[in-house]
């Protein structure tokens, strides 16, 4: 059984100025109609049933997460307590 676990909770700073704090790289859709997530989970879905994909944001993503994830079940979306950012 395959588990996949999806970090989509950065805040944008990397792909300035199309990423913004308010829009941030998971939400762009700079590839074809779809945002950067919802390729991500469509890759994944035929590998990966969708009660074991998981996503981990921050709060302030979490009605966009919803928004673009509606078939992830809501328990598997988790809110990190604190951003701690990737280092470079």
């Amino acid at each position: 059984m395959l588990y996949a676990l999806i970090l989509a909770g950065g805040k944008g700073t990397r792909l300035y100025p199309l990423s913004r704090e308010d829009n941030p790289k998971q939400f762009l859709r700079l590839i074809n109609n779809k945002s950067f997530l919802r390729n991500t989970v469509d890759r994944i879905k035929p590998l990966v049933s969708r009660e074991n994909i998981y996503v981990v944001t921050n709060e302030m993503y979490l009605d966009k997460i919803y928004g673009e994830l509606p078939e992830i079940n809501k328990d598997n979306i988790f809110v990190e307590p604190a951003n701690k950012e990737t280092p470079l």
